[in-house]
């Protein structure tokens, strides 16, 4: 049994996260601002912190010791250097939930151009201890966070690498998808649609990315706590997909048929899909692999998410009920 700090953790797959380390046996002290309530009951410790405030998470966990602190909520160099403060020594190892948008091109704003990364990015291409941060950038400006949301990724990746006093794994994590409990809308927005008889626009010749489900995105983080394993892991199924391979999940969930209609320079139109790429944007996951842990790969579980998620929408007029 060991002692886990899940900061976050109260909605999506950090909620499955906290619940597989609690089916592991592990005690799990929670900390966030306590404004989302939970499902653990007494089953965890709650702390108060809200961690875009400095000084609050120092706060809140002076004097604790954690066998491992699973960051969920870094999204700035201000976050990571505070987290790397307030535990000190006294975390066996600190795990950041990251991003698949770390490698985006498009939002590299600071000290070079992003470098060629290839179709499907490797770890090794982006090493967070060849980057820079700087704390003194407006972070908590409302909406410069959202701009820059991959830049503020890249610069809490550094940021923790280079202050942190224990063992630093960082979760590369790719576009969650899950039949419950997904705030970001992606899955239901192709569910709506498609039931709709609305088109699903794409860019021309769509490219590929990669994806990762829910659970198993929670899985790796509760296995990455523990284990031997640190650096930048890609967090990601081992094949990719792209909008068609959605929509057609959806239409064997629905029995309905998709009408995607590519456009060759869809930016602001509503209904673009949000798993619609330029170009071929994925992770590959062989480092994680090589590690010990293995992802199923997407065919093998999108058209079971897709039907789970359509026979939750209590209103879709071709569920089981009607």
């Amino acid at each position: 049994m060991s002692d886990i700090c899940v900061i976050g953790g109260t909605r999506y797959f950090g909620k499955m996260l906290v619940q597989q380390l609690l089916d592991d046996g592990h005690r799990v002290t929670l900390v966030n601002r306590g404004q989302t309530p939970d499902p653990f009951g007494d089953s965890v410790r709650r702390l108060r912190a809200d961690v875009n405030v400095l000084g609050e998470l120092t706060a809140a966990v002076a004097g604790e010791r954690f066998d491992a602190v699973v960051h969920q909520m870094c999204y700035t160099p201000n976050a990571a250097v505070e987290a790397c403060e307030a535990f000190g020594e006294r975390a066996g190892k600190i795990v950041m939930t990251s991003t698949i948008e770390v490698y985006n091109r498009d939002t590299f704003r600071w000290r070079f151009q992003a470098p060629p990364f290839s179709a499907r990015a490797r770890e090794a291409e982006l090493d967070p201890a060849d980057y820079d941060f700087d704390t003194t950038l407006p972070w908590y400006t409302p909406g410069y966070l959202d701009i820059h949301y991959g830049e503020g990724k890249r610069q809490a990746e550094t940021a923790l690498t280079c202050r942190a006093k224990v063992p630093v794994l960082l979760a590369r994590v790719a576009h969650v998808l899950a039949a419950e409990g997904d705030f970001t809308g992606r899955l239901r927005f192709h569910l709506d649609r498609i039931s709709a008889g609305q088109p699903v626009v794409a860019h021309t010749a769509p490219g590929r990315t990669s994806l990762v489900r829910a659970e198993e995105a929670a899985g790796f983080l509760a296995w990455a706590a523990l284990s031997d394993a640190t650096g930048a892991v890609n967090v990601a199924s081992p094949d990719t997909a792209d909008v068609y391979d959605v929509c057609a999940a959806v239409e064997s969930a629905t029995g309905l048929t998709a009408d995607v209609i590519e456009k060759e320079d869809p930016a602001g139109d509503p209904d673009l899909s949000p798993f619609s790429c330029p170009s071929d944007f994925g992770m590959a996951s062989d480092r994680a692999t090589a590690l010990g842990f293995r992802f199923t790969p997407i065919a093998q579980w999108l058209p079971t998410v897709a039907r789970a998620a359509m026979a939750d929408r209590a209103d879709f007029p071709h569920s089981e009920e009607q």
